[in-house]
């Protein structure tokens, strides 16, 4: 008995041993996918978390737990995540990948980039890679040469040289996703230009990326669009300021103070978990009570009960969660190309949310939306991309 008792303690250890060093050896069935957020992190209720979310429950179906680690998420929970956050996109066959196991790395600053994306290439043998975000671009391009045999997507961003700003030699393990922010950024300054009752609305953005420009220059010319006098001579009635973060709340909430006391009373945010001050803001200065609306960026932030749906006029929808599950299932499928992919309004991967529209606007100004928006499929109207091209920038009439 004493030898048999021995026997099966020794295989628990070794068995113990196997588990605990389980995170470097994937199993044969087993994809390990990593994701690198930017300074924004887990829980930005934004652009990183709708990252993680294509990755985490898409792809991998599963939950993530605080603290760490992964339960299995039921096909309730799944089909509802689809629901909240892509109805728009049901024609997009999205469903659980066999075998994904995510490993996520938060960055806290810009020096955590690079040893963030080795450990996964190096240490945790991953497949795949994802880099989240501009700020990331130019470790990804040298990580991404540093491990040819593994596959990374940046998103929001081409890796350019820092000199001459041209793109760089494209690498055949790497993927790079864009947007077309520039298009619901555009609708949701038509929405916000027909629902200003004050002719002041704003604009804040988090660091001057090209991506918050491009929402900037839609945003702007949306206004433009729809209502001339609150748009004003070059933008200038416009309030429109950076924090120059992503993870400063506050500084949120005092821009968006400081243009609610000026008067604005449609708020737009493209600033990571920066503008959930601004909803903050909202709230405390009485909301939609008050003819107060703020407009949520990348997800449809009327469906978080943590910021204010209520008082969430509409959003403008990325749908950076789209574009993950998408790479991680082409390594999956072996079918991983290189190069540039590039989400517009014709493919679902942006557009607008619904959320309290219908309260604002009468329905002969919704369907101009809607208007606009297959305009913008159809190649009738083009967005500017660049903030400074706004001012030239002729809108189409009857709007």
């Amino acid at each position: 008995m004493r030898r048999l008792l021995s026997v099966l303690l020794v295989l628990a250890l070794a068995t113990t041993v196997t588990t605990g060093c389980r995170s470097t050896t994937p199993t044969a069935n087993e994809i390990k996918v990593g994701l690198v957020t930017d300074v924004g992190g887990r829980g930005d209720q934004s652009f990183n978390d709708s990252a993680l979310r294509g990755l985490e429950a898409w792809a991998a179906k599963k939950t993530y737990v605080k603290g760490g680690g992964y339960v299995d998420m039921s096909d309730e929970d799944y089909a509802k995540s689809l629901a909240d956050n892509a109805p728009d996109l049901a024609d997009k066959n999205i469903a659980p990948i066999a075998g994904i196991t995510p490993v996520i790395l938060e960055s806290k600053e810009q020096t955590d980039y690079i040893p963030n994306l080795t450990k996964l290439a190096a240490d945790e043998n991953c497949k795949l890679i994802i880099a989240v975000g501009f700020m990331l671009a130019d470790a990804t391009y040298q990580v991404a040469k540093e491990y040819p045999d593994v596959k990374f997507m940046l998103i929001d961003a081409v890796p350019s040289d820092p000199n001459t700003f041209e793109p760089l030699p494209e690498l055949p393990n790497l993927i790079c996703y864009l947007f077309k922010e520039e298009q619901c950024g555009y609708l949701v300054g038509a929405i916000a230009g027909m629902a200003t009752k004050n002719n002041k609305v704003g604009y804040i953005g988090g660091v001057a990326v090209p991506a918050v420009q491009r929402y900037e220059a839609g945003f702007m010319a949306g206004v433009k669009t729809t209502n001339p006098t609150a748009y004003g001579t070059d933008g200038k009635n416009v309030a429109n300021v950076y924090a120059g973060s992503f993870t400063d709340q506050p500084k949120g909430k005092q821009i968006a103070q400081t243009m609610i006391s000026q008067k604005c009373d449609i708020l737009f945010h493209a600033a990571g978990a920066t503008g959930n001050g601004m909803f903050e803001a909202i709230k405390e200065a009485g909301g939609p009570s008050k003819g107060i609306w703020g407009i949520g960026v990348d997800v449809d932030m009327g469906k978080n009960p943590n910021l204010y749906p209520e008082g969430t006029l509409t959003s403008a929808i990325k749908h950076v969660d789209y574009a993950t599950w998408e790479a991680v299932k082409a390594v999956a499928d072996d079918t991983f190309k290189p190069g540039v992919v590039t989400l517009s309004l014709s493919d679902g991967g942006v557009g607008y949310a619904q959320d309290n529209i219908s309260k604002v606007l009468s329905a002969d100004q919704m369907a101009k939306v809607e208007a606009l928006r297959q305009d913008i499929i159809n190649g009738t109207v083009v967005p500017p991309t660049d903030p400074m091209a706004v001012p030239a920038w002729t809108p189409p009439s009857g709007f």
